[in-house]
């Protein structure tokens, strides 16, 4: 299981580019007068769902990113990369990663990796000051900041706590397709989560519930499916889908062995989720 959670490497942020696709040369002065607040939204709507950035946090389905600059990649101790980033030889700088935010798909051809699109020009300085600064390698000081403290108060409800999340997340619909090559499983579905903490999908018998833990993880669990074991459980940080986007894919994930659990949204939802768990 463990070596199964590292297989995935699904560096939500990486993605080395062709160089006409990147940004000029990232100056250190630069960098340093980047907007953190701008940089650190960036992060939690595209790379949150699958790394963490502090020196105590351990991996999600992608590496923690902790230590990162300076290292050459692929050598993460106890983290299982992909051959492509493994015989890559470079060392992680902030032009190497704005390369890769830059052209996600072309930039290193065969790494586990998996965004829909590029991370545009405006955001990527921002955000490669902001993991810098998250993952130890300057010592510039954060900016005084009240942006999470409306999270903090435990006694308010999601849609309070979370409105962009919840509005996101319970009016629309996440599109699934389930890949299993080993087993020749391709299974599409959508699933619909419900305010009342349950979740409906547009298959008969199939059904789910979900909660927010105290570390504001987005953690859901689907049964009755027709393919693997009939049932998967998964958590993500709610930051991660602060951002509404839409699109048939947005992410990747690995919720069972020799499954790649592909997922997206799409706006809207039908009528009878409000009544029921499936169709009739």
């Amino acid at each position: 299981m463990h070596r199964m959670k590292k297989l995935f490497t699904v560096l939500l942020f990486t993605a080395l580019a062709v160089p006409a696709l990147a940004q000029e040369t990232l100056t250190m002065e630069a960098l340093r007068a980047a907007d953190y607040m701008k940089g650190k939204q960036t992060f939690q709507g595209r790379c949150s769902a699958c790394h963490t950035l502090a020196d105590d946090s351990g991996d999600i389905t992608g590496p923690n990113l902790w230590g990162m600059f300076d290292r050459v990649v692929g050598t993460k101790e106890g983290y299982y990369f992909s051959d492509a980033l493994v015989n890559a030889g470079f060392v992680w700088s902030p032009d190497k990663i704005d390369a890769w935010l830059a052209d996600p798909e072309g930039y290193l051809p065969g790494n586990f990796m998996r965004i829909p699109e590029a991370v545009a020009d405006r955001d990527r300085l921002n955000l490669i000051s902001f993991m810098l600064i998250e993952t130890g390698a300057v010592d510039w000081p954060r900016p005084e900041t009240n942006f999470a403290n409306a999270q903090q108060d435990m006694s308010k409800p999601p849609s309070e706590r979370f409105p962009s999340f919840w509005n996101h997340l319970m009016f629309n619909t996440v599109n699934y397709r389930w890949e299993n090559g080993v087993a020749g499983e391709d299974f599409p579905f959508e699933a619909y989560n419900k305010a009342d903490g349950t979740i409906a999908t547009n298959v008969e018998n199939m059904f789910g519930f979900w909660y927010i833990n105290d570390k504001n993880f987005f953690c859901y669990a689907l049964t009755g499916m027709p393919v693997g074991v009939g049932h998967m459980v998964e958590c993500f940080p709610v930051a991660a889908m602060a951002i509404p986007r839409f699109a048939d894919e947005l992410w990747t994930s690995k919720p069972q062995p020799d499954v790649i659990l592909h997922g997206g949204m799409l706006p809207g939802r039908p009528d009878w989720v409000e009544t029921r768990l499936y169709p009739e």
